[in-house]
């Protein structure tokens, strides 16, 4: 077999092998997770956003424009002290095209300042909890 045949068929192979692969919906992912967990999914939960952004002047300014459309929002160094971590944090029903819109937003907003989103967290709602 000729090199030019074997390299199409490894191009095809690959090709095949991952035409049917999708990339894993990771706010899907993670409401999954709550629900894996027991959270009641109809009830308002704490969602908390990581933005990383690379100074802290980068991680004022998006303080300030997330507080300004109704997050509210702490900044502090990030864990491994190369960065600055922008929490925000929002009183919201997990609903999932709402997140993904969040995260198209939030991904933005971290990216006009070199920064990165590095998606939520909520804790576990059970259905007992007081609201």
């Amino acid at each position: 077999m000729s090199l030019p045949l074997l390299v199409l068929l490894g191009i095809l192979g690959i090709y095949l092998m991952t035409r049917g692969q999708r990339r894993a919906d990771p706010d899907a992912a993670t409401l999954a997770e709550l629900r894996r967990a027991g959270s009641d999914l109809a009830r308002n939960h704490e969602i908390e956003f990581f933005l990383y952004l690379p100074d802290r002047a980068a991680a004022d300014l998006v303080a300030e424009q997330l507080t300004a459309e109704g997050f509210l929002v702490a900044v502090r160094p990030g864990e491994g002290g190369a960065d600055w971590l922008c929490l925000a944090t929002r009183e919201m029903s997990p609903e999932l095209d709402e997140l993904q819109r969040l995260r198209r937003h939030l991904t933005a907003v971290a990216e006009s300042k070199d920064g990165a989103y590095d998606g939520w967290g909520a804790t576990v709602v059970d259905a007992g909890d007081v609201a």
